[in-house]
């Protein structure tokens, strides 16, 4: 399935789960858990560099999709605001901790030191993205994978538009160079 489409049938479930959780439905708010899990896992994967940060990531973005629900306005689909919640939390997460803290994650580690060949399958593209600086890895996520425009993701980060861009440019020019 694609990740930015629903079926009719899924729109419709997600709908009503999403209003019996506001009301304090938890069996419904665990329906919105099973549908949505894997692509938040995905996408903090490819943010973070990490599994176990990814895990991390994702019980905290349903803990405070859950502390939040009855903020949600359907103004947008229910997984475009926890792809929100998401992406505010791994950046949130990068600027408080340490960068070496996340860098020293066993298989980021493993990625950074001990895998120099690309055979061009999609895994080694997503090593290669896990290995961009921060900044860039982020934008490159956010613009070229989730597709977000420049302005969203200067909100989200709170960066200037013009960073967002150069960032954007410094992470495609980094992949061409190891893809090369």
């Amino acid at each position: 399935m694609n990740s930015k489409q629903l079926n009719s049938n899924e729109f419709d479930a997600t709908s009503e789960w999403v209003v019996k959780a506001i009301s304090g439905d938890i069996a419904a708010f665990e329906q919105l858990y099973y549908l949505y899990h894997k692509r938040i896992f995905l996408l903090a994967k490819r943010m973070t560099g990490s599994t176990g940060t990814a895990e991390e990531v994702v019980q905290d973005v349903f803990v405070k999709a859950w502390q939040k629900l009855e903020s949600f306005r359907a103004e947008s689909s229910f997984y475009t605001w926890i792809r929100s919640i998401t992406t505010r939390l791994v950046i949130d997460g990068f600027r408080r901790k340490n960068a070496q803290l996340w860098q020293e994650l066993t298989e980021y580690e493993e990625l950074r030191h001990g895998q120099q060949s690309h055979d061009g399958d999609a895994r080694d593209l997503e090593k290669l993205v896990a290995l961009l600086p921060e900044g860039a890895r982020n934008v490159f996520i956010l613009h070229d994978i989730e597709g977000y425009k420049h302005t969203e993701i200067a909100e989200i980060a709170e960066i200037a538009v013009g960073t967002s861009k150069a960032q954007l440019s410094r992470a495609r020019k980094l992949l061409r160079e190891q893809l090369a």
